[in-house]
């Protein structure tokens, strides 16, 4: 008897462990806009990023303010990491699903500035 109930608590973990999962990851695909930084991206960067002491100019996480800021993070690969796929940024906030297409583009596109 006890070995059927730990094989349901097992199943039934395993289950509630999957489907979290399945709902945080957000499918994020290129809507086939071709922004660059200086015209769609900084609008978005700004109103979600820039705020709150978070990655504003002099930060210590970053100076989202200006595309020479941003580009370390971009070159690294951290933004697309941290922004598009794992979604853990903005902290406190998310980004609306037009917005992460958005991006996935300029960075797909190799994240122009003009």
């Amino acid at each position: 008897m006890s070995i059927t109930k730990s094989f349901l608590f097992l199943v039934v973990v395993v289950l509630f462990s999957c489907s979290k999962d399945e709902e945080k990851s957000i499918a994020v695909a290129c809507d086939g806009s071709n922004l660059t930084y200086n015209s769609g991206v900084s609008s978005i960067i700004n109103s979600n990023c820039t705020d709150s002491g978070c990655h504003n100019s002099g930060s210590q996480h970053g100076g989202f303010t200006s595309y020479s800021g941003i580009k370390p993070l971009l070159t690294n690969g951290s933004f697309n990491s941290s922004v598009i796929v794992n979604q853990s940024m903005p902290k406190g906030s998310s980004l609306t699903q037009s917005q992460l297409n958005k991006l996935k583009c300029w960075v797909d596109n190799g994240f122009p500035e003009n």
